[in-house]
């Protein structure tokens, strides 16, 4: 197809997106104005460490809801998070990354990104990340709404808080108003089965929540291994995947308590590392689970104090086949890590609000082992540490003026390696007008080197356990205005640079590869967006986001950094049994492999329809992703022989669910 024919087509979902609202002007019976500013005026806790308005906070707070996650039929957090401004995905057959602002290394880990369920901190402590994809240990059916603040947030909440914040509100079990089954197919004879129950027990709550998913997958091509030895390129059913996760929840008066366990299995098809290809045996399994428990106590009418701790573990294992040469490679790592947080928050001070608190955490098991099958090679890697961290933070949010508030924040960590660490923020809020707010943001964020990165070493690599921190010192001015009752205008210019940027890089020295802090990159750039819900029920929300991050010596823009983003999603009501469709569009710009090419830019649109008919328990939805079959492609990374990763073309889903 042409590229005009390609612009064209784009032109005309555009058209379409806005168009689509005059068309149901009609449709539905109405909401009231109220309905429509509760929408608007959601509740975020991550910025502050407390309830408050999305507008309030001080960052520039994107929150999407569960009522988001069904419209457009989002099946993972990677495509939850990318329906947000300013980011941006790269999948590479074996895990989705997270972009933000311009900023994602290719062979990176999603480390710099914090993940948060209800408050407690995900991230593993091998690869210091939170996967994602289908390894994220919770069902995305059980979120009740999503937070995700851009920028530093370390000030409150330690290392890995660098490039954004992510906290996932769970549902309660009073949501769900009973129990709901739901039985899921899709392309390529994927399939998923999932049950949910809310119970009352006297004055206790349980939720509990089971899954499980299959993904045969399908033959892959990759045209650099396009020789009669490597079966000309093609991949049979070696991309496979498979998830299983369990849930439970018991809430009771100021006492919550959650546990939560997944595995997800995948096949690697791409030969990475340069195993065997193809093969059926080199792949992933991730395995994830915690233990939370958390008490929050009123005191008095102007005090809380909140005490946390959490058990956490995981594991990975890895096949790399190399056979005939040296055989089957195994890696298996195991984390195990005790958590602990208190705060106090206090509202008696005269215009003062005012968090104090402290989080320590324990690693009582860093374990990373790994060795060839069968082969005289034997035990290349066999580490078994211990350590741990802590820091204490205090926040302070000051009511200057009418209209006029700062916020200063600041946390002292011991990091894990002894060092220490002093990460500031501060934050001016202006609002002039009711519903128009101006935020004039700063702040400092660190990344410890994880585990992996600092101590794994093997007949290929090289240990260094004297890596330092990434440090991220980022500014941003933001409004916010609510210009109508039901109308939502933002914008955001930021900057930011990241030093001592932790690489893999080839050691001279030994010929070996291994991470070191190379350099730095700035990155700056603007982000717009508008949400409006229509009086009859639709709801059109948009953004675009133009950005460059560059390496501190070398003008290009750096690897697998779009230089725009633009995305619209759209909501209309349908009269007919109730049902309602969503549509996506998303444009992503010019972006760089890691050997230097282009990738054009690329659009991709989803559609998703839900019928809910009157009176009935069942509930039937339909989804079309790359609804125009549009052929794209990720940039690769340093481990990969392709430059690109063809991404999957038109898909579909039909999910059928019952309410008991």
């Amino acid at each position: 197809m042409t590229s005009s024919r390609v612009s064209l087509r784009h032109r005309v979902v555009v058209c379409a997106v806005f168009l689509a609202p005059l068309a149901a002007l009609g449709a539905g019976t109405g909401s009231d104005i109220e309905d429509l500013e509760a929408l608007l005026n959601r509740p975020v806790y991550a910025a502050s460490k407390f309830a408050q308005d999305a507008a309030d906070a001080p960052a520039a707070v994107t929150v999407l809801t569960a009522g988001d996650i069904r419209a457009y039929g989002w099946r993972t957090l990677a495509e939850i998070l990318n329906g947000v401004r300013g980011v941006h995905l790269r999948y590479d057959r074996s895990y989705d990354y997270v972009g933000v602002r311009g900023f994602s290394r290719p062979g990176d880990f999603s480390s710099r990104l914090l993940v948060l369920i209800d408050g407690m901190r995900v991230n593993d402590n091998i690869y210091g990340q939170a996967g994602v994809g289908r390894e994220f240990p919770l069902d995305v059916a059980l979120i009740e709404r999503i937070e995700f603040i851009p920028g530093p947030g370390s000030a409150l909440h330690g290392s890995n808080a660098v490039i954004g914040v992510v906290n996932i509100v769970t549902r309660s079990a009073a949501s769900l108003r009973g129990g709901v089954a739901a039985l899921e197919l899709g392309a390529d004879s994927s399939r998923l089965v999932s049950v949910a129950q809310g119970l009352e027990l006297g004055d206790a709550r349980l939720l509990v929540a089971g899954r499980a998913e299959n993904r045969p997958g399908r033959d892959r091509y990759f045209a650099e291994f396009d020789a009669p030895e490597t079966n000309f390129g093609v991949a049979h059913g070696s991309d496979r995947e498979t998830d299983r996760k369990l849930y439970a929840k018991l809430t009771q008066s100021e006492f919550t308590l959650v546990s939560l366990f997944s595995e997800r299995r995948k096949q690697i098809p791409t030969g990475l590392f340069d195993t065997a290809f193809p093969s059926q045996e080199t792949r992933y399994a991730d395995r994830y689970g915690f233990v939370d428990a958390q008490w929050q106590h009123t005191l008095a009418a102007n005090g809380q104090i909140f005490v946390r701790g959490t058990l956490a573990q995981y594991d990975f294992n890895g096949s790399f086949d190399y056979r005939p040469a040296d055989g089957l490679l195994r890696l298996a790592q195991r984390g195990r890590w005790l958590n602990f947080e208190t705060r106090w928050e206090y509202e008696g001070f005269a215009s003062q609000r005012l968090v104090l608190g402290a989080e320590a955490q324990r690693n009582l098991q860093q374990r990373q082992r790994s060795g060839f099958e069968d082969s005289p090679v034997g035990t290349l890697a066999d580490i078994d540490t211990t350590s741990q961290r802590w820091g204490f933070f205090a926040n302070d949010e000051i009511t200057i003026a009418k209209g006029l508030r700062a916020v200063l924040g600041a946390r002292l960590d011991r990091q894990l390696n002894g060092r220490t660490s002093a990460t500031p923020r501060g934050a001016l809020l202006w609002e002039p007008a009711p519903g128009l707010m101006f935020k004039l943001l700063a702040g400092r964020a660190y990344r410890e080197p994880n585990a992996y990165e600092s101590q794994y070493y093997d007949n290929l690599s090289v240990a260094n356990p004297t890596l330092r921190s990434e440090t991220l010192r980022a500014s941003e001015l933001a409004f916010d205005w609510r210009a109508l009752p039901n109308l939502r205008l933002a914008a955001s210019a930021f900057r930011s640079r990241v030093a001592d940027l932790i690489e893999q890089q080839l050691d001279a020295g030994s010929g070996l590869v291994g991470y070191q802090n190379a350099g730095a990159v700035n990155a700056r750039g603007v982000e717009l967006e508008a949400d409006y819900i229509g009086a009859t029920g639709w709801r059109l929300r948009g953004s675009w986001s133009r950005q460059r991050a560059r390496n501190n010596a070398d003008p290009t823009q750096i690897g697998n950094s779009p230089t725009s983003l633009a995305k619209l999603n759209l909501v209309v009501p349908v009269p007919a049994w109730q049902s309602r469709a969503g549509v996506e569009w998303q444009r992503v710009g010019e972006r760089l492999t890691p050997g230097g090419a282009r990738l054009a830019p690329h659009a991709v649109t989803n559609l998703t329809w839900q019928i809910v008919p009157p009176g009935s328990r069942l509930s039937l939805a339909a989804s079309v992703y790359n609804l125009f079959d549009t052929s794209y492609a990720d940039p690769g990374a340093p481990e990969l022989r392709q430059d690109s990763i063809a991404q999957d073309k038109r898909q579909w889903r039909v999910q059928l669910a019952l309410q008991f």
